[in-house]
Formats: C-alpha cells, sequence, structure tokens
C-alpha cells in the first residue's frame, strides 16, 4: 500500500473514548505501568520484550470487536442485546458471514498451509514481526506468522478510536457505518492489499470508522482470537510506550506516532499483542521521531514482511527504514515492491529463496524494474511455486515473494 503520497486524513469526533476497554474517566491521562523510571515528563512504562501474561480478558473489548466482526455476541455480553437485532447488522453480519467462510476455505487455507511449509523455519527464530507499510492488514501477517506474539505495524492511516455502541446517535447511525467497514475490506479481500486512496475516503466520510483499528479489531476476532484489551499508546523520544486511559486523552499528547495496543488471546490460550502506529517512516519522519527507531531496536532481532509497499524503499529518502529492516532483521519476506535485491546483495550475508514470478514491476511502478531480482527468476535456482496470488500482481501465477535469510557469522 502507499500511505505516504496521500496524507490528507481527516480524523472525525463521532467514536468515543475506550470506556471499559482503557480505563475510567477522571484517571491520568497516561498510565504509569510497570517498573522503569524515565525522564521528568515521561511516563513509566512495560519492556516490550514478549513474555508469558497472565489471561485476564476485558470482555467489553471482545464483544465490540466481535459486534464489529459481524460475529453473535457471547453469553453474558456487556452490550445492548439490541444491537444484535438491529437490520443494519444483521444485513451486513449475514452475508459477510458467508463471504468469509468462502475466502477461508479458498484463500487463506491455502496460505497457511504454505506458511505451515515453507515459513517453517522463519516462523521458529523470532516471536516478533515488524511490518511497515502495513495499514490494518494484520490479515495477511497474522496467516503468515500465527506464531508470534508481538506485531509492530506502522503506516500514515488514523488509529481511529471505537465506537460508542451504547449511544443512540450511533446506533443511528449503523447503516452507514457498516456500509464503509465493506467498503474498506473490498480491496483487501479482493486483491490482498488496501488501496491508500480508498481507505482515505472511507476514513474521511462523516462516521465512526475513523481508523485502522475497527479493521484490526475484526481481522484479529475473525481469525479465531479473542481480544483481551485494547489501549491508546504512543512513543517516547527513548522508545519507551506512553499508555492512555482514552484515545481523546492520546490525542491531545504532543508525542508523535499515535497507535494503539491490541492484546488478544489466540485459540491456543496464548496471550499475543499488535501495536498499530500511525506514523511517518520517511527519512525526514524518522528524523523527526527518533522514538520510532529506538521502539523498534528495542526488541533486538525481528522478522519483516513486507506487501504493496509502493517501491517507496527504492528510493533514497527512505533509506532509514529500509536500513532498520536489513540491519534489525532474522528473516524479511517480501515482495517486489519492497526493498530491492541489490540492497540485500550489497550488505552481504543473506540467502534467498525466490516464489512465484517476477516478469517486471506492476505497471504504474514500471520504472522500478529490477533486472537483477529478473535474472535470479530465469536463472532458476532456489526458485520454487506460489499457490496463491498476492501484492499488486494479486492474481495466483503472477505473484512474488521473496524470503532472504540473514546469514549468522
Amino acid at each position: 500500500m502507499n500511505p505516504y503520497r496521500n496524507k490528507g486524513i481527516t480524523v472525525l469526533a463521532l467514536a468515543v473514548s475506550l470506556m471499559a476497554c482503557g480505563g475510567t474517566k477522571g484517571s491520568k491521562d497516561v498510565k504509569t505501568t510497570g517498573a522503569d523510571t524515565l525522564r521528568k515528563d515521561t511516563a513509566k512504562v512495560k519492556t516490550l520484550a514478549p513474555q508469558k501474561e497472565a489471561l485476564t480478558i476485558n470482555h467489553t473489548c471482545d464483544d465490540v470487536a466481535r459486534y464489529i466482526a459481524g460475529l453473535p455476541q457471547k453469553t453474558g455480553s456487556s452490550l445492548d442485546a439490541e444491537l444484535s437485532k438491529h437490520k443494519a447488522w444483521i444485513s451486513y453480519s449475514e452475508p459477510f458471514n458467508k463471504s468469509w467462510k468462502n475466502y477461508d476455505s479458498t484463500r487463506l487455507s491455502v496460505m497457511r498451509a504454505w506458511s505451515k511449509t515453507d515459513l517453517a523455519e522463519m516462523n521458529k527464530t523470532e516471536t516478533n514481526i515488524f511490518y511497515p507499510f502495513a495499514g490494518a492488514d494484520i490479515l495477511n501477517a497474522y496467516t503468515f506468522f500465527p506464531h508470534a506474539t508481538q506485531f509492530v505495524m506502522v503506516g500514515l492511516e488514523p488509529v481511529g478510536s471505537l465506537p460508542d455502541l451504547q449511544g443512540k446517535h450511533y446506533k443511528d447511525s449503523l447503516n452507514t457505518y457498516f456500509h464503509s467497514i465493506n467498503n474498506a475490506l473490498t480491496s483487501i479481500l479482493n486483491f490482498s492489499f488496501f488501496r491508500t486512496k480508498s481507505m482515505r475516503l472511507d476514513f474521511a466520510k462523516q462516521n465512526e470508522l475513523n481508523g485502522t483499528i475497527h479493521i484490526l479489531l475484526l481481522f484479529l476476532t475473525r481469525t479465531g482470537n479473542t481480544i483481551a484489551d485494547i489501549t491508546p499508546v504512543s512513543i517516547h523520544s527513548d522508545g519507551s510506550i506512553a499508555r492512555y486511559e482514552s484515545f481523546a486523552a492520546m490525542k491531545k499528547d504532543s508525542l508523535k506516532a499515535k497507535g494503539v495496543e491490541i492484546k488478544f488471546v489466540d485459540a491456543d490460550s496464548v496471550m499475543k499483542r499488535v501495536y498499530y502506529f500511525s506514523n511517518n517512516i520517511a527519512n525526514d519522519g524518522m528524523k523527526a521521531n527518533p522514538g520510532f527507531t529506538a521502539f523498534v531496536k528495542k526488541m533486538g532481532h525481528y522478522n519483516t514482511y513486507l506487501k504493496s509497499a509502493s517501491c517507496l524503499m527504492h528510493e533514497p529518502f527512505f533509506s532509514s527504514i529500509r536500513n532498520l529492516i536489513l540491519d534489525g532483521s532474522n528473516y524479511v519476506l517480501e515482495d517486489d515492491s519492497g526493498i530491492p535485491l541489490k540492497f540485500f546483495t550489497e550488505k552481504g550475508g543473506w540467502d534467498f529463496i525466490y516464489y512465484g514470478t517476477y516478469t517486471g514491476a506492476y505497471n504504474i511502478f514500471h520504472h522500478n524494474y529490477q533486472k537483477d531480482l529478473f535474472d535470479a527468476y530465469k536463472a532458476g535456482k532456489n526458485v520454487k511455486e506460489l499457490p496463491f496470488g498476492i501484492g499488486y500482481k494479486f492474481q495466483k501465477g503472477q505473484s512474488n515473494l521473496m524470503l532472504a535469510k540473514k546469514i549468522k557469522s
């Protein structure tokens, strides 16, 4: 996707704060959790290292996520029972259930099977997945890396906030809300990537679909997870996390890289988390916000996933994020719109497996043709079949993925 050529996204005010999912009114804006003491202008924070956590679930968060995902409420739901009887929700959920079942059986099942075999080693090496230029696409990342315990995603799309499902005004706008969700899902489910222009228009409409959080919750829930907690966050200059009691409090803070932390529990009762940050990761944005780089480096090593990245890291003004990935990643899984092959080979110390086919860049990125990548595919060494379509050339038989493995010294 390309979040860097369309920056005019309006963050709307019709959605409310986290309520039960993010704290209580009257509390301080920034939580002080953990034991690390920072400078006077920062909060105490938890470390980012993946660790076993108690399976404490905020059921209100899960109730809201299931409603957004078009799934029936569990026994004892905190939501008004009338919400699941609303014509707008029924009209949205019934066809979506059918289309999701078909999508899962015809596409996601193939991707999961491929991941089990071809990404088996990659999935064993790290619990951290770094996904720049991601937008709200946790779906593909989670499908490829189901054993990861932490996903760090970044794009320019706004985070948004949770809907006030108990408010009358919101109930009156459900038709528009679910119509907007369907529009937002069209690209990712049909073409495997979000179209930035479409997402910008969807988030700019006067309704509660005001950011990525809605789609993140939908995908996490639809892939069999239980939402455990939702917290608005941003990043201090030293890379530590600031946590807020509400999205409104986060929005007022001067810290950059506004985001959300979503904790979820998978089918094996393992607590995991997703971070999504709305942040400019061009060189100028990285320089203006050193906290984001520090945050990523705090993970130590990680595996990186890149898809539909608009060939931005082909350009010199995206060299900072490119080098952050090359220096810190054990594996990189990407299509040809990610980091050009030449930057891997120039640094040295990488092995490659090529999947699918490469006949040239997608038409609007034709000037980003990679002759060395074409030659690698033509040579046929370490070239394997790709049993599904993905990326800009999303049709099966036209797509490519490259798996780069850093060679241990």
